[in-house]
């Protein structure tokens, strides 16, 4: 009860602003909450995706190539599924299927992060109205006591730097989580690019009857069988 009891005396000894600081900082703080639950629920690996998927498409096991996709989680797995399920269609079909389903998730990357960037751009204009009603209070109370000893002056000089700090701490964090994320964001995007076009291309040679190439994904290597390599054939007239 004591520490809740400091809280509020320390906001009210801020003024009104600092009500309003505390309501975007429950907002930022939940945001960024509600963000890092989303990322950590996304596939970490796309590598290991595109090695499973391409594992079945090279045995044209398209409905297990399917299959995969729904047991990992995340985007990149619904966006490459998207593909899969048009992958009879031609090369360019594939590709502005894929590109139509990056384009959608694309809005789930993004969602609420305008949010936080609006936090970091008023928070600091709030702390600084705090601080204006602070100069103010300060001023009325030396109208009223007609004298402008530190005493008089000290509860709203107080106001006004409590407000400005608190304005400046809650932008300065805003502007951390905001650029953390927008670089999580063109990371995973490009990521998901690059996996798009990789399995377009893989549907591009299965269509054509031709063999994935091991750049597009990176196949399961055979068990070691024990045997042993097969000695070399002798390469001049046998007998000599």
């Amino acid at each position: 009860m004591g520490f809740f009891q400091q809280f509020i005396d320390f906001l009210n000894r801020g003024g009104p602003a600092m009500y309003a600081l505390l309501l975007l900082s429950i907002v930022s703080v939940g945001i960024v909450l509600e963000r890092l639950y989303f990322f950590s629920k996304q596939h970490s690996d796309p590598n290991q995706l595109l090695r499973e998927i391409g594992d079945r498409v090279s045995k044209d096991d398209m409905n297990g190539a399917i299959a995969v996709c729904d047991r990992h989680k995340g985007m990149l797995p619904k966006i490459l599924q998207f593909g899969l399920y048009r992958h009879e269609k031609s090369r360019a079909d594939i590709s502005d299927a894929l590109s139509i389903s990056l384009l959608e998730q694309l809005n789930s990357l993004e969602a609420n992060l305008s949010i936080i960037g609006t936090v970091a751009v008023i928070a600091p204009f709030v702390g600084l109205f705090g601080t204006v009603l602070g100069i103010i209070r300060a001023f009325n109370d030396i109208a009223l006591k007609g004298n402008s000893t530190p005493a008089v002056v000290a509860a709203g000089v107080a106001e006004a730097l409590v407000t400005t700090a608190a304005g400046l701490a809650v932008a300065v964090i805003a502007v951390v989580f905001f650029n953390y994320f927008k670089s999580r964001i063109k990371a995973y995007n490009q990521e998901m690019i690059v996996a798009a076009n990789k399995l377009a291309e893989m549907l591009a040679f299965h269509n054509a009857g031709a063999p994935i190439p091991t750049e597009l994904y990176t196949p399961r290597k055979a068990p070691f069988s024990g045997g042993g390599a097969p000695a070399p054939r002798p390469s001049g007239p046998a007998g000599k």
